[in-house]
């Protein structure tokens, strides 16, 4: 899986470069989208480390996105949702739909890179509990 890479769907330029920005700070390569159905389909034709989804778009939403998001050939790519709104109801809801985290729109930095410290946080915990795993099989 291409970590490196993260695929932002925002329909306001200013916020895709905003937060490609940050992302560009943190040594990552953003891959921007403007409407849901580009996201899917460079979704579907990259590899992608994770995705940062604004919760509402021209022609959907994020919850049109998961699906795609947590059956990709890469593998379950988390979702990042953002939203101008960013309250409490609506981080529980985005949770409960499968998202990994939702942060308030305009970003600031440290929201950022909590959420990418997140998901590297998960991806680690993933990967040494299937090498555990490896290895009771092998010694069973």
């Amino acid at each position: 899986m291409n970590d490196k890479e993260i695929l932002v769907i925002a329909s306001d330029p200013e916020t895709r470069k905003a937060l490609s920005s940050i992302l560009q700070t943190e040594g990552l390569k953003p891959v921007q989208a403007s409407q849901l159905s580009e996201g899917r389909a460079l979704l579907q034709s990259q590899t992608v480390g994770m995705v940062f989804c604004e919760r509402h778009l021209a022609d959907g939403s994020y919850l049109d996105l998961l699906p795609a998001a947590q059956t990709n050939k890469a593998g379950n790519v988390p979702v990042v949702v953002t939203s101008r709104l960013a309250d409490w109801d609506e981080y529980l809801e985005a949770l409960r739909h499968g998202a990994v985290d939702l942060i308030a729109s305009p970003f600031k930095k440290s929201d950022v890179t909590s959420a990418l410290a997140q998901v590297r946080q998960e991806k680690s915990t993933d990967r040494a509990n299937a090498t555990d795993l490896n290895a009771r099989a092998v010694t069973a």
